[in-house]
């Protein structure tokens, strides 16, 4: 019996174990295996997987910053308590009400995933503003995520006068965008960032009835335009 052209090639097919498919313009392809991969399908190997190296981050480099604010704010006041006096003085027994929400980040934009990590850029800004020095482990500067404590700083306690006392707790606040130069050469990196974070908490008491003197914060006068009413 004579063999087909087609018979021959349906033989083929079945040898080598792989199947075909007819393209709607005429011509065989090869089915990809349950595997999904054409390349297992010629040659009988599964999948290998492929291991990425991503770039690591600069390390070092020049820092410079700007559009750099440093200021004092009020994130916390309580209701005014009447104090009497006496010997033993009075205790705050109002509740301090948080009034922001001023959370630390850092936000980088690199060329190629080679920015600094965000401790690197705490512990630069650290630096900058006088908090740390160069070889410190900390910056001193409020962490990635945190948001700024609201403190009771006035030691809750009041002896010896009379009148209407507001309590409440400032943070200083630092805001500044940096540029990030690093690598030798033409292969220098540069990155760009945004940093929002805070250097210290404080806070105090102040007596309503006792006007502010032209040293007084502007966290402080703002405490009592919130506040100092009765």
């Amino acid at each position: 019996m004579k063999r087909t052209l087609a018979s021959i090639a349906a033989a083929a097919v079945m040898a080598t174990g792989v199947s075909a498919c007819t393209s709607s313009d005429g011509t065989t392809r090869e089915k990809p295996r349950s595997d999904g991969s054409p390349t297992a399908a010629r040659t009988g190997k599964g999948n290998v997987p492929v291991t990425e190296s991503r770039p690591r981050p600069c390390k070092g480099g020049t820092y410079t910053w700007f559009n750099t604010q440093r200021r004092w704010v009020l994130n916390g006041v309580t209701e005014p308590q009447h104090v009497t006096g006496g010997a033993k003085g009075a205790k705050f027994t109002e509740l301090m009400r948080r009034l922001r929400t001023d959370m630390a980040s850092v936000r980088t934009e690199g060329t190629d995933g080679t920015s600094p990590d965000n401790d690197a850029v705490l512990l630069a800004l650290g630096v900058h503003v006088g908090l740390a020095e160069k070889g410190d482990d900390t910056s001193s500067l409020g962490e990635p995520g945190e948001y700024a404590p609201v403190e009771n700083a006035s030691g809750g306690r009041i002896s010896g006068v009379v009148g209407h006392f507001v309590e409440f707790s400032s943070v200083q606040l630092i805001e500044t965008d940096f540029r990030h130069s690093c690598g030798p050469g033409r292969q220098r990196e540069q990155t760009v960032g945004h940093v929002v974070s805070w250097t210290a908490a404080g806070g105090g008491d102040i007596r309503c009835e006792t006007p502010l003197t032209k040293h007084a914060s502007a966290a402080a006068r703002e405490a009592v335009r919130l506040s100092c009413h009765w």
